[in-house]
């Protein structure tokens, strides 16, 4: 009894195992996010631009080394025999300006802070390509379940009509045309079945494939979010998009160069200490070395400095232009997408939802024939694929609008 107790225990955990990991994981968007800004590559790529910079910070905090010089001769006294070894060890230390030293350090600041907002830029190009992906496979459920129920509902409707042939209640040729639907409906629901199949394998791919195939969504899709006035949108982009925050700090590190090329012109000073030794002589001394700045006094370096500050100033001028001129033209594609969803929900499908009800109620009863009940089902289901189409636009739109917006709403 004990045996077959255990082999039950048994057989029960593995069904419970089973049964567990034939389940379905539906992932929110917010999940998929936190992966992705794990595993994407392009980031990955962007945060080591940050320790690039970093590590010219290190180089620029860095001291020149010490010279070491020595030298050997072998001597004789003149006049006289006397013959002996003389040496000189001598040990430099060059000295920066402390100022153009402090400036080199401040640029490579801004440098580390301009890479780490064009992190975050990126990371808010990955996170909206992420969305478009998200949308388009929670649609693609949506037009599956719409295709289903329009199978079974051209089912319902095949099988109310062989029963009327049979009874000799309709013609031979409502049979053919209700065939004709349900075969239609067998294909769009197909179509519709291939198409989220293939979207949810590219969502994986963006993903580097950390997802299991049998993978499903999860979110909200018919709810759409409070409107936002564009004054908000823009606000927030000015105040906190990430790449205007970049080439901001590519401008002060531009004029961080510039301060340090002009103070380039004086040259370092070089200490020296030394001890000589020749046959009849010692000497322990110390000296500065100066280079005189008659010939080359930086001036080419000044301006080249001086133009990459006027190119990084445009820069930034031309990046806030170009994003809100950007971020208007979105707003526009998302103001009419949202109409478009409300317009459905208010008075298409509604108005379509009602023409469909009386089509099959006058049908049932026999005031109406198969082809005006055929012709209401059209044109609702066309409304309702319509309306996901809008909901589709209109959620791409505001993930765009959000990504211009620099994430800041």
């Amino acid at each position: 009894m004990r045996r077959y107790a255990l082999a039950i225990l048994l057989l029960l955990l593995f069904w419970v195992q089973n049964s567990m990991a034939a389940e379905t994981r539906a992932y929110s968007l917010k999940e998929l996010e936190e992966l992705t800004l794990k595993v994407h590559p392009g980031l990955r790529k962007a945060r080591e631009e940050v320790r690039k910079n970093e590590a010219e910070l290190r180089i620029t905090k860095q001291y020149p080394n010490p010279q070491v010089e020595g030298t050997v001769s072998r001597e004789k006294e003149i006049p006289g025999p006397e013959t002996g070894v003389g040496y000189t060890v001598a040990l430099s230390q060059t000295l920066e300006w402390p100022g153009r030293r402090a400036r080199k350090q401040e640029a490579a600041r801004f440098g580390i802070e301009s890479a780490q907002k064009l992190v975050t830029n990126e990371e808010l190009s990955v996170i909206a390509r992420l969305r478009e992906l998200f949308y388009r496979v929670l649609a693609d459920e949506q037009f599956v379940k719409v295709a289903r129920e329009n199978l079974d509902s051209a089912k319902q409707l095949l099988d109310l009509v062989e029963k009327r042939v049979r009874l000799g209640e309709s013609r031979q040729i409502e049979l053919i045309k209700a065939q004709v639907e349900f075969y239609s409906q067998e294909r769009e629901h197909e179509k519709a079945r291939t198409t989220l199949t293939g979207d949810r394998q590219v969502l994986n791919r963006f993903l580097l494939e950390n997802l299991p195939a049998d993978f499903a969504v999860t979110g909200k899709f018919t709810a759409m979010d409070e409107a936002i006035p564009l004054a908000r949108w823009r606000e927030a982009a000015l105040v906190a998009h990430p790449l205007l925050a970049a080439q901001n700090a590519a401008f002060r590190q531009a004029e961080s160069t510039l301060s340090a090329e002009r103070q380039a012109w004086m040259p370092d000073v070089t200490v020296k200490v030394f001890h000589n030794r020749d046959i009849d002589l010692k000497a322990t001394g110390g000296g500065l070395s100066i280079p005189l700045p008659l010939w080359n006094r930086k001036g080419g370096e000044v301006d080249k400095a001086a133009a990459a500050r006027r190119q990084a100033e445009a820069d930034l001028g031309l990046t806030r232009q170009e994003l809100e001129t950007k971020l208007a033209a979105q707003y526009s594609l998302y103001t009419v997408a949202r109409r478009q969803v409300e317009s459905f929900q208010k008075n298409i499908l509604p108005q379509a939802a009602e023409s469909l009800r009386l089509a099959e109620f006058t049908y049932r009863q026999g005031e109406t024939g198969l082809l005006e009940l055929l012709d209401s089902r059209r044109v609702y289901r066309a409304s309702e694929q319509d309306y996901y189409k809008a909901l589709l636009e209109y959620w791409l739109a505001q993930a765009e609008l959000w990504r211009i917006a620099g994430g800041g709403i």
